[in-house]
């Protein structure tokens, strides 16, 4: 049985190279929208820009390693097993309770995620709600009370290697009250030491040749200079970024609307709150320029993750096994 799809889709407009972009891919763009709690798969077959979509309860980080999928909702996380030609269903699921889970990782352990509410690194548990890998130094207690909002992690050779969080606080609801548009940190997990400041509401650190970042608050897709301990802007976007990945040799960055008077509004995009939009952006990697844009018209206006799954345009999930 096939998990139920809301009637309503995502409306989309597809700008620039973004449909011929996608169709020499060969695969499928896979976008959590947390706020609408949709799964959406994008994909381009004969009859052109093709969207599914399905329902889950605050969808947030999402993975794809091989023939597994990981997705972290409101009180589960599952890892999602291929096991047709474009089907996946439920190998594992995980009740963690509500643990506000963002970034997710497949790596030599295993499944990672981010236990925002907890301030520190996870595993998934049969035993316990979540096994606790790593928190940052400045956190000294392991309490249900999100802090820094710790969000983001980074992989390199199947490590968890890097985090961003919004501030460097041990205080209850810290990260709330320091200046959130120049608090932001990425944090290096081995070493636990802070080896970039300055940054607005920072998420998605990736490696590609290099630390790669969403500075959200800004809307812009930013490279890490380990020389210089510094962020070199490669992209202006036109919304809140958050969520990314790289094929071949495209930069994909989700794009969110802004929500004025939130924790998340920003003022430095609200400027150019006419030109904000919901949806997925394609960046030329070495050029920077923006070479194609999903927009969102209805139906998902604040994206999480964006992950790109090779060789399969017409994807199934499956409903869990009994």
């Amino acid at each position: 049985m096939t998990i139920p799809k809301k009637p309503a889709s995502i409306q989309i407009q597809a700008h620039g190279e973004f449909v011929p972009w996608l169709e020499a891919t060969g695969g499928s763009l896979l976008v959590t929208t947390y706020n609408s709690g949709k799964l959406a798969a994008f994909s381009v077959d004969k009859q052109g820009l093709r969207t599914r979509v399905w329902k889950f309860p605050r969808p947030m980080g999402l993975a794809i390693r091989g023939d597994r999928i990981a997705l972290a909702a409101r009180h589960h996380f599952r890892i999602f097993q291929r096991t047709g030609q474009n089907s996946f269903e439920v190998e594992k699921k995980y009740s963690t309770g509500k643990l506000d889970m963002h970034d997710v990782a497949f790596g030599r352990r295993g499944a990672y995620f981010i236990n925002t509410k907890f301030n520190c690194l996870s595993r998934p548990s049969k035993k316990v709600n979540f096994l606790r890998c790593w928190q940052p130094d400045f956190i000294s207690e392991i309490k249900p009370k999100d802090r820094c909002h710790l969000n983001g992690l980074g992989m390199k050779a199947g490590l968890p290697a890097v985090v961003t969080a919004f501030g460097e606080t041990d205080e209850p609801k810290g990260w709330r009250i320091l200046d959130r548009f120049t608090s932001g940190v990425l944090i290096d997990v081995p070493t636990s030491k802070t080896i970039g400041r300055g940054l607005c509401m920072p998420h998605s650190p990736r490696w590609n040749a290099g630390w790669w970042l969403c500075n959200s608050g800004v809307g812009t897709l930013e490279k890490f200079d380990v020389a210089s301990n510094s962020f070199n802007t490669v992209c202006e976007l036109p919304g809140f970024t958050r969520g990314l990945c790289f094929v071949n040799e495209a930069s994909v960055v989700g794009l969110s609307k802004i929500r004025e008077k939130h924790i998340l509004d920003s003022p430095l995009l609200r400027k150019v709150e006419s030109t904000v939009h919901a949806g997925i952006a394609v960046v030329g990697t070495h050029s920077g320029e923006i070479l194609g844009r999903l927009e969102f018209t209805r139906g998902g206006s604040e994206v999480y993750e964006v992950a790109f799954l090779p060789g399969i345009r017409q994807v199934r999930f499956e409903d869990e096994p009994a």
